[in-house]
């Protein structure tokens, strides 16, 4: 069969097109992925400072003046966040809408003392929730919710659900050192750490069975051993909870020691966040 010379070369012009298109438009949705994760990591710092925020805040108010500097430090990380995400299209979110309207609020109230200690836990729980809310807003305004890592495992919801895991042990930081600070386990803050300390069961079990459930045969090597640390470093914080804290008598363990035990729990269950949110963005053309 003889092909024209014109038409061969005109398929020719046409496939190389057609490859050329296909490598543009991989190479978009690549960089358009690479920007989503970024943002996503942009977001869980503004979580971080917040939890910060929070557990300085409330000591403040409980009268630990030594922490003042501090707690501005941390309003001026945050506010000059905010100015960082102005132009962004985060900034068309509900959920950020609202945090920036009640952040100024809320600063101004702890700088006045105007809020008992309960009260400012309470707040910093409800910006929180709305930033967790956010990060998933997020995740459908890029379609990361349609990442996979692997049949079963969405990105998204991974990343999301040892968020809130750690954020559960964010509360039961803040409220168990006002508990030591004060020497005893009583009122709307034992309540709070009673509450919270069941609620911390379920939440580390999710995170720890969607752990096992990862079938990347990459990740799971880069996440050995997570789990067990999780359950080790938990199991404490709850141990401590039961024997040192939630007790009839005085309390005799410092505010300082209760927080170290139980950053280092929040820290284990973030580094899982890390590890595979650093993953994705590294490789992400792999995935999909």
């Amino acid at each position: 069969m003889i092909v024209n010379p014109t038409i061969a070369g005109a398929l020719t012009v046409a496939a190389g097109f057609a490859a050329t298109k296909h490598w543009i438009v991989n190479l978009r949705d690549q960089r358009r992925v690479e920007h989503a994760i970024s943002q996503l990591i942009r977001l869980k710092q503004l979580i971080d400072l917040c939890q910060q925020h929070r557990g300085t805040s409330s000591a403040v108010c409980a009268g630990n003046t030594s922490l003042n500097g501090k707690l501005i430090f941390l309003q001026q990380q945050i506010d000059q966040f905010i100015r960082d995400t102005a132009h962004s299209d985060i900034e068309t979110l509900p959920q950020w809408l609202s945090f920036v309207d009640h952040w100024p609020r809320l600063k101004q109230q702890i700088l006045a003392r105007k809020l008992p200690v309960h009260q400012v836990i309470r707040q910093h729980n409800a910006m929180i929730e709305g930033q967790l809310s956010l990060f998933d807003d997020l995740s459908r305004l890029y379609n990361l919710h349609h990442f996979m890592l692997d049949n079963i495992t969405r990105l998204s919801e991974i990343c999301l659900d040892t968020l809130r895991a750690a954020e559960t042990l964010g509360q039961m930081r803040a409220v168990g050192s006002s508990l030591c600070a004060r020497g005893q386990a009583a009122g709307t803050e034992q309540m709070m750490l009673s509450f919270q300390r069941l609620t911390a069961n379920s939440r580390i079990a999710e995170v720890l069975r969607e752990i096992s459930g990862i079938r990347h045969q990459a990740l799971m090597a880069i996440l050995a051993g997570q789990s067990e640390q999780i359950e080790r470093d938990t199991d404490l914080l709850l141990q401590t909870i039961d024997q040192h804290v939630l007790v009839e008598d005085t309390i005799t363990l410092s505010a300082d020691d209760y927080f170290k035990t139980a950053t280092r729990a929040i820290d284990t269950v973030l580094n899982v966040f890390s590890l595979i949110i650093n993953y994705a963005a590294e490789n992400h053309a792999k995935f999909n």
